[in-house]
């Protein structure tokens, strides 16, 4: 086939939907910061301790005293941190019990919604330092208020519109407005108006979760009591004060399981197949799909309070649906651009585990500064919140990225590779390196070609390789690459990798 060189850029398109057209996989790099060059996203360490005993499916920040931060796992358990989520312990004087069905913070109270009740904690004052007044121990009011049971999810909104407290319960909506000139408590009747029922649904239909999109509350929903049950996947808009609501948006999926606007346009996580859409009021287009293996009945699961907008990027966590083990699970993102949409998985969890080895679930996501999010996991039968460390990089060689699959040569006129190079656009520093690594079919595991790092070679800005080119490489029909990355403190800028 004659000369065939191949010159492997950094991932700027993202991830593709296979090797044949694309980049199939990458993980834990940030391949946007610095266009044309790939570098390590900042590390997720755990700061949950064993304090963590559930999974955490939704995360608030305080917006008045923003270093407080709280959480709720599905089992109904509170916890709170008041460091901006470095640190976290159990919230006491919450014995309500039942499931964690839906967060807020709401007039300097935080709300949380169980399967029939709203319990309500705080005594309102602005500070809400959490010691004598504020949010603390002491002042929760369980039971507060009865909503329509859904032993799963109460999505809650608090309106840029008009202020109020929207919440999802099973085909209701619910709403809480402070009156004029009162200032709200919740043990005066007189400060608030509370509709149990603002908006109905049609039977069968579940709220799931809710967005606000123009002046309409948009509120997605499912059918079933599994998320592979039926496939109906419709968002019912709602201006906030007509009897009714208006056209429904039908998605012929299982399910819509979560949104966020973003630019006035909603990002839509619907089904169980890894399909992302765009909606506006009227229609829904996909515009990114996960790209793995779903064979034998495995299905992914989104969460409702696992969807966020950070790094000028839409972030959401992916899990293997049910108990099935599904690898490239982890925190994605999509980035939307006039010439396409970037697909990246961002992050793996703390422990590692990308749903190759067990069943994992991200299931919460709550940005706290330019450089850091918390996340809420669940790993097999253990649980968790990482937080991004701002100051360090993925380690030991977890983050990488895997070239196209590229076709060298023929059967009877094999490809023989003489050299390779890698490039880097700094000199490499203390603790970096690259692994490279290379496979001929899809059905193989990939075999280390050899490591560069700085201890071997020190401040590197590329490494011409020759000797180090295996036997079996040099006469190959096709041939796939992986480029594995590792930092500490600081992370290696990678150009490109040419092969001759």
């Amino acid at each position: 086939m004659g000369n065939i060189n191949i010159k492997i850029e950094a991932p700027k398109q993202g991830i593709a939907q296979s090797e044949h057209i694309g980049f199939p996989d990458m993980r834990n790099l940030d391949i946007s910061s610095i266009p044309g060059v790939v570098t390590l996203n900042n590390l997720l360490a755990k700061v949950s301790a064993t304090t963590v005993t559930a999974q955490i499916n939704w995360f608030v920040r305080h917006p008045i005293t923003p270093a407080e931060c709280y959480a709720l796992d599905n089992g109904g358990n509170v916890y709170r941190s008041g460091d901006s989520g470095a640190t976290w312990a159990l919230m006491t004087g919450f014995t309500a019990g039942g499931h964690g069905n839906g967060l807020a913070i709401w007039k300097n109270y935080l709300i949380v919604a169980r399967d029939a009740y709203l319990d309500v904690c705080g005594d309102g004052a602005t500070s809400g330092n959490g010691t004598t007044t504020g949010i603390s121990n002491a002042g929760w009011t369980n039971s507060w208020k009865a909503i329509d049971s859904d032993i799963l999810w109460h999505p809650m909104l608090v309106s840029k519109n008009d202020s109020k407290l929207y919440g999802g319960a099973g085909r209701f909506v619910f709403s809480l407005d402070e009156n004029t000139g009162q200032t709200f408590v919740p043990a005066t009747a007189g400060t608030f108006t509370w509709t149990q029922q603002a908006l109905d649904l049609p039977t069968s239909y579940r709220i799931k979760c809710v967005e606000e999109l123009g002046n309409n509350l948009m509120c997605g929903t499912w059918q079933g009591t599994a998320v592979t049950d039926i496939r109906i996947a419709d968002i019912f808009p709602w201006d906030r004060s007509s009897v009714s609501f208006g056209q429904p948006i039908v998605i012929a999926d299982y399910g819509v399981h979560a949104m966020l606007n973003v630019g006035n346009i909603l990002v839509v996580l619907a089904g169980t197949s890894g399909t992302i859409f765009r909606c506006d009021s009227a229609n829904a287009y996909v515009i990114g799909q996960i790209a793995v293996d779903l064979s034998g009945g495995k299905y992914l699961e989104w969460y409702p309070g696992s969807i966020c907008n950070y790094k000028n990027k839409t972030f959401f966590g992916v899990g293997n649906g049910g108990t099935t083990v599904i690898p490239e699970m982890g925190i994605y993102s999509l980035y939307q651009t006039g010439k396409g949409n970037i697909l990246n998985l961002e992050h793996t969890i703390s422990t590692g585990n990308d749903g190759t080895s067990k069943p994992l679930k991200v299931s919460a996501l709550l940005p706290i500064t330019r450089d850091t999010i918390l996340v809420g996991w669940r790993d097999d039968t253990t649980y968790g919140i990482d937080l991004t460390t701002a100051t360090s990089y993925s380690t030991g060689y977890s983050a990488y990225f895997t070239s196209p699959l590229y076709t060298v040569g023929t059967n009877k006129d094999l490809h023989k590779f003489t050299e390779a190079e890698i490039s880097f656009s700094r000199v490499l520093r203390t603790n970096e390196g690259v692994k490279i690594a290379y496979r001929k079919d899809t059905s193989a595991s990939f075999t280390d070609i050899g490591t560069y790092d700085y201890t071997t070679y020190a401040g590197i800005l590329s490494k011409n390789i020759v000797t180090e080119l295996p036997s079996d490489i040099k006469e190959c029909e096709q041939i796939q690459f992986r480029i594995y990355v590792t930092g500490t403190t600081t992370t290696p800028e990678v150009k490109f990798l040419t092969f001759k």
